[in-house]
């Protein structure tokens, strides 16, 4: 037995010495470890949700596909004037709205969707200025699911090419979920989801502007179905997506019917649904049906536009940018090199009188006179 035993520990030992030697000459090769690059998440812009006085310096700074934001979405009077980079539109009513233009002269929207910045009528949301004679004619409408507005304007008046053929569709979502502008955000107290005094996001929007004619609807975030902020017809233009009666040298506000959906033929008891082609090669094979309107009010142009500035006053209205300091909307704000704050300071037309020209004068006045104190 214990020869036995001897015979068996060696054996054991030189089957061991073998296994060192000839590990020690082929050690053994593994393979080499796969590297794996975990994918980020693209956040889709429809969904960024904020409070208006909560919103970020920049709502989509991600460095990803076509980010980072071009603009910013803190937007006050340090920020008021005609280098604005502002990207939170306000679209509140057929004297207080804005509209998406080029952050360069002369720009065309297929060039500059994803960095268009702010225009608004009224110098309360620190961005830049449309001019005021350059919205030539309006009409601005309340349905029971969305705010419109169609008109009419000099493409200077939002930094495009006054050429034709340089019109363009924008909306929250795109091909790749970031939309146009990449980090643009909506706001209006005018919609059924306000209370008519706060700026509540719209998460549902869809603008045509360009060739001298603009368009814009901001969706009821309450109302779901059907998508009557539809984008998929982007070629075809505001005559489809957005009939309306509008007419040049006119400005009204109505109470209107809902439109018809778009792309939706309705042929007797046939209902069909067209499918837009890419490109467009014929114009589409329906004719839009214009809605019917109702309690329609007519404005001149100075109720719903500041007047033309002159030499003594133009400083009101000319680049107050971060690090200036500036009297704006009644609010004296010190200026600083620290991103701005907002100031969640808004005007209501649900809930005050179109502004008169007087009223305006005075207005611009003061803040001449204020800020020539400073």
């Amino acid at each position: 037995m214990y020869s036995y035993s001897l015979l068996l520990a060696i054996l054991l030992f030189k089957i061991h010495s073998i296994s060192v030697i000839a590990s020690a000459e082929a050690p053994l090769v593994t393979a080499a470890p796969t590297r794996v690059i975990a994918k980020r998440q693209t956040p889709i812009l429809s969904t960024l949700q904020y409070a208006y006085t909560g919103l970020p310096y920049q709502v989509y700074p991600f460095q990803v596909l076509r980010g980072p934001q071009f603009g910013f979405n803190q937007c006050n009077s340090t920020t008021l004037g005609p280098n604005s980079n502002c990207q939170t539109l306000i679209f509140n009513g057929p004297d207080d709205f804005c509209l998406w233009g080029s952050p360069d002269p002369n720009g065309q929207i297929g060039s500059v969707e994803a960095k268009v910045v702010a225009y608004c009528t009224k110098p309360y949301h620190g961005t830049r200025l449309i001019p005021p004679d350059a919205i030539t004619g309006l009409q601005w409408i309340r349905t029971s699911a969305y705010i419109q507005v169609t008109g009419f304007i000099k493409n200077s008046g939002i930094g495009l090419d006054n050429t034709t053929g340089n019109g363009g569709e924008l909306d929250p979502h795109g091909a790749d979920l970031q939309g146009n502008p990449l980090g643009g955000v909506v706001y209006s107290n005018g919609t059924k989801d306000s209370d008519g005094h706060s700026l509540v996001q719209v998460m549902n929007w869809n603008t045509f502007v360009g060739d001298g004619q603009f368009c814009f609807k901001a969706c009821f975030n309450s109302v779901t179905s059907p998508d009557y902020c539809e984008n998929r017809y982007d070629l075809v233009g505001c005559a489809y997506n957005m009939p309306s009666a509008v007419k040049n040298g006119e400005f009204t506000e109505c109470d209107s019917d809902l439109q018809d959906v778009v792309g939706v033929v309705v042929n007797g008891s046939i209902t069909s649904t067209w499918s837009m082609p890419d490109p467009l090669t014929a114009t589409p094979p329906y004719q839009p049906r214009v809605p019917a309107s109702s309690n329609c009010k007519t404005h001149h142009a100075t109720d719903l536009f500041l007047a033309m500035p002159t030499s003594s006053s133009s400083s009101s209205t000319s680049a107050r940018t971060t690090g200036s300091s500036v009297r704006a909307s009644g609010a004296s704000v010190s200026g600083s090199t620290a991103p701005p704050t907002n100031t969640g300071s808004v005007r209501s037309s649900a809930s005050r009188p179109l502004l008169s020209p007087a009223i305006l004068s005075i207005f611009v006045g003061l803040s001449v006179g204020v800020y020539s104190l400073i």
